[in-house]
């Protein structure tokens, strides 16, 4: 068996957008998580679980802080090692989120499983929602993680190539990782491979 490819973020923003309008048509839920994902950069693992009142407490404040992190064997490791991470919501995503939970409860999930209102959507569902998204736009190697990985690109390209500003965004200990992780370190070798095309005639 094959190792599982690592997903992709999507870099363009015609394709972002044709995602987004993919999903709306489709399903509100898949759509909201979808531009939650990409305008905060926070893993799948920590949307799903987001409640109501959380979305009303982040929405008083402008912002979401989630103390995120990936999961480990043991859940005491797990709650020592999930950092706070704070950013900013904003206004058009604001404005979507108000008119979604307008009429949940509290304590319901706003990502529910088609279970019930007492479970809310598996990650791996998010990946197969994405899958078949990107699949339908001809891009391949889409999951719940190009979510992440595509706000990190953006803010790649927005801040001029500050791999550092976007390493301390998402956490990352090194900007090397950060760059394997947008896939920086195949563009360059790209980059790099294509210029060789000088020695020849």
């Amino acid at each position: 068996m094959g190792r599982k490819r690592p997903a992709k973020p999507i870099v363009r923003t015609d394709q972002v957008l044709d995602i987004q309008d993919y999903l709306k048509y489709r399903n509100e839920r898949d759509y909201i998580l979808f531009v939650v994902g990409i305008t905060t950069g926070y893993r799948a693992g920590d949307l799903v679980t987001l409640k109501a009142r959380d979305i009303r407490e982040a929405l008083k404040k402008s912002e979401f802080t989630i103390f995120e992190g990936k999961k480990k064997n043991s859940k005491n490791i797990r709650e020592k090692n999930r950092k706070p991470r704070t950013v900013e919501i904003i206004p058009k995503v604001a404005k979507l989120l108000k008119e979604y939970i307008r009429d949940k409860k509290d304590y319901e999930y706003i990502f529910q499983s088609r279970k019930g209102v007492n479970k809310h959507i598996g990650v791996q569902a998010v990946s197969n929602i994405l899958k078949e998204a990107g699949e339908y736009f001809g891009l391949y190697d889409i999951s719940a993680h190009s979510m992440r990985k595509t706000y990190a690109y953006k803010i790649y390209i927005e801040s001029d190539k500050d791999i550092v500003a976007v390493q301390k965004l998402l956490g990352h200990r090194t900007t090397q990782e950060t760059e394997l992780y947008i896939g920086l370190d195949k563009e360059k070798y790209h980059q790099y491979s294509k210029s060789l095309s000088d020695f020849v005639r």
